[in-house]
């Protein structure tokens, strides 16, 4: 009887291994399948981020690399690669130094012979399952494509052990016979690798009887990798002899059954039913709720037992799975958000470039009826009114143009301290008597590289913010100092760099902000103000200013505790700082060369030779670049000037320029532009001194043209003029 019993036992544990062997063998494919999915899924949204492409357009295996970093951390992959479009690894990150940048060249170069955008990548005992993504311009076309996006996973001894607990069996992964991951001991592996080379244990999708040292196994074998190359597996053990052990037991034990009561019996299968077969039976469950989507079937992990480890090892993945795909759509929801505020941007800044031409020519004209109607006429105060009203219109514009990071700046190295020294009358005035003002300069604050206006622009937004933060009154403080940020400075103000900086920070006492007010504040026409007390760009323009000026801005605020703005700016390397006071010409300068001027916009081309032939000049006009060309190759007289906008139809700006520069290289060219995407983007020739910014008044065109033509500032060039006069 006994023999009989051990038979039949034996038989039953063994079908018992094989059944838990095949439901391993799903589970790891299902999870499989979740995790490529995932991984093709990153992939599709990284390719298509508009900085990486950015990075890709300009091929550049420097910048390519040192920008690669933060997209990488971006990913949470072990493994990031950037390839050119001849799969020339352009930058490589890997949480590994086991696995190499020639490696992982090579590896990329089989991958792409094959054609897999699936592949394994093996070097050192390390492997790594990753994904090839084709990065495009725009659409998805050879003609647009500009190299390749390699993301991958470690397939490690950490992610062995982790399937191995739930599926409580061994787990070993090998690329061909050569073990890259497993949970058995280092003697075990040799001893398994060496059956691989004989060619023991190899049959796929069918259970085997393995002999690893004196210990039996059952064990089956998955093939994880597709066509060609090198096979990847996954090979499921489970011990036999210990599965069995409890045979000698049972012997006694059955002999005690013998003589127990019905009684007895009874009570030991309810026993045995509550503290193994139930809680069991709820982890199969639980798996197979898992697998059809639901991660909430509630598990049951108390008590000490195997069954309550499983659980409990099963319920910790089921939560990273989960905490993996919450992380997931937290990304996709940035990468939307980033996407709407880009949109956002370009409308912003296509707007305010078309309203600058209408801007031009009404407050062009006002200033040429300013000059024609003497002062105290009833009409001379509409055509003030007028002009006015402009000038609010204009600053509303250049808000926008901030925002968007569109706007032309005139970076110069500058004392900051002098700056905001220059502003604190106009600062005190602004907030008025119940809120006290203080300005701390740091004397020994290093120079820094800004435009001083739209600097000047961002610490006014930040005052009258702290104002109407503290509507009972309160303190305002304006400090300077030198920052010096390390790695892990920098990471916790993401997305930071570390290195050294010149700090501007504005501190009010106001009542300050919560974590969800945060998030928002920098977001266009956003405000907590009353309707009509707050138009929602202040903050936007300090941050599209700050960021256009390479710099970057920190926020630390709390209910009731106030408000600090944070303003890194980029470190100036002049040996002498620039003079941030604006000098004003006495008088407009006169001239009599010739000028062409070159714009599609009828309106604006005509105010523009208005404004020259009021100052002597000669002028010549042109609707484009083409036109501009051949009125200069059929021009008898010397042009001395050209005067052109940056994009026009046929031909805009900068190519006119170069065409110039191969035929005649002695003939200068002074440009104007409303935004800065396009001013001086586009042609190496162009500096910020060669940009007149629209809109601009008569005094300001005829002293840039003087600048122009005599190669010195506009005071030095009207100078000059009346000397040679």
């Amino acid at each position: 009887m006994l023999l009989v019993v051990r038979y039949r036992v034996e038989k039953q544990e063994r079908e018992a291994i094989r059944e838990d062997l095949h439901n391993s063998v799903r589970n790891y494919e299902s999870f499989e399948r979740l995790r490529e999915a995932t991984l093709t899924h990153t992939a599709v949204l990284v390719a298509d981020m508009p900085n990486l492409r950015a990075l890709m357009t300009k091929q550049q295996k420097a910048k390519i690399q040192d920008g690669s970093q933060d997209i990488w951390q971006l990913t949470g992959s072990d493994l990031f690669v950037l390839a050119g479009i001849r799969g020339d690894v352009l930058a490589f990150q890997s949480s590994n130094a086991d696995f190499p940048l020639d490696a992982a060249q090579e590896a990329l170069r089989v991958s792409l012979a094959r054609g897999n955008v699936w592949d394994w990548w093996f070097h050192s005992g390390r492997l790594y399952q990753i994904w090839v993504q084709p990065v495009y311009f725009d659409e998805q076309s050879n003609e647009t494509l500009l190299g390749f996006l390699v993301i991958g996973q470690e397939v490690s001894k950490s992610q062995a052990r982790n399937f191995s607990n739930v599926a409580s069996s061994e787990a070993v992964f090998r690329y061909g016979n050569e073990i890259a991951a497993s949970t058995l001991s280092a003697e075990a592996n040799g001893l398994l690798e060496q059956q691989f080379r004989e060619g023991k244990g190899n049959r796929l999708g069918t259970e085997q009887e393995i002999q690893i040292g004196s210990e039996r196994y059952l064990g089956t074998t998955v093939r994880l990798s597709y066509g060609a190359g090198t096979p990847v597996s996954l090979s499921v053990l489970k011990s036999f002899d210990r599965a069995t052990t409890f045979l000698e037991q049972l012997n006694r034990v059955l002999l005690i059954l013998g003589f127990v009561s019905v009684l007895a019996g009874t009570v030991l299968a309810f026993l045995l039913s509550k503290t193994i077969t139930k809680p069991l039976a709820q982890l199969v469950t639980g798996l197979h709720a898992f697998e059809k989507g639901d991660s909430s079937f509630p598990l049951d992990a108390s008590g000490g037992d195997e069954v309550a480890e499983v659980t409990a090892a099963f319920d910790r993945m089921r939560a990273n799975l989960q905490k993996t795909e919450n992380e997931q759509k937290q990304l996709e929801q940035r990468l939307r958000q980033a996407h709407k505020m880009e949109a956002v941007g370009r409308l912003a800044g296509g707007v305010a470039h078309d309203f600058n031409n209408l801007l031009m020519i009404v407050n062009g004209h006002c200033e040429l009826l300013s000059d024609r109607i003497p002062a105290g006429e009833p009409s001379r105060n509409n055509i003030e009114q007028i002009q006015k009203a402009a000038d609010r219109a204009v600053s509303m514009t250049r808000q926008l143009l901030a925002f968007s990071r569109m706007q032309v700046l005139e970076p110069r190295v500058i004392d900051l301290n002098a700056v905001i020294a220059d502003m604190g009358k106009m600062l005190a005035r602004l907030i008025g008597e119940d809120i006290e003002y203080a300005f701390t300069p740091d004397p020994k604050l290093v120079s820094v590289k800004a435009d001083p206006g739209q600097i000047g622009q961002v610490i006014m937004n930040l005052v009258v913010n702290s104002r109407d933060a503290m509507p009972k009154g309160g303190s305002i403080t304006v400090r300077t100092r030198n920052a010096v940020l390390d790695g892990d400075e920098a990471r916790k103000r993401d997305p930071m760099q570390p290195g050294e900086y010149g700090l501007l920070s504005v501190t009010d006492t106001g009542h300050g902000m919560d974590e969800e007010t945060k998030a928002h504040i920098f977001e266009p026409f956003f405000t907590t103000k009353e309707v009509g007390k707050g138009t929602g760009l202040g903050l936007a323009t300090v941050y599209g200013i700050v960021k256009q000026s390479g710099g970057f801005i920190w926020v630390e605020s709390a209910p009731g505790k106030g408000t600090t703005f944070e303003i890194y700016l980029p470190l100036g390397h002049a040996t002498k700082m620039e003079d941030t006071k604006e000098i004003k010409p006495a008088a407009i300068p006169r001239g009599k060369e010739t000028i062409l001027v070159v714009e599609d916009e009828a309106a604006v081309r005509e105010l523009a030779c208005e404004f020259l032939k009021s100052a002597g000049y000669s002028v010549l006009e042109a609707k484009n670049g083409a036109e501009a060309l051949e009125t200069i190759a059929h021009s008898a007289n010397a042009i001395h000037l050209v005067l052109a906008d940056m994009i026009m139809p046929r031909m805009g700006g900068a190519e006119m320029a170069e065409r110039l520069k191969k035929e005649g290289p002695e003939l200068k060219v002074l440009f104007m532009s409303g935004y800065s995407e396009h001013a001086g983007v586009q042609s190496s020739q162009v500096s910020p001194q060669a940009i007149l910014t629209k809109p601009f008044s008569i005094s300001t065109l005829i002293g840039k043209v003087r600048e122009a033509l005599s190669g010195l500032p506009a005071s030095k060039a009207s100078e000059a003029e009346k000397v040679q006069l």
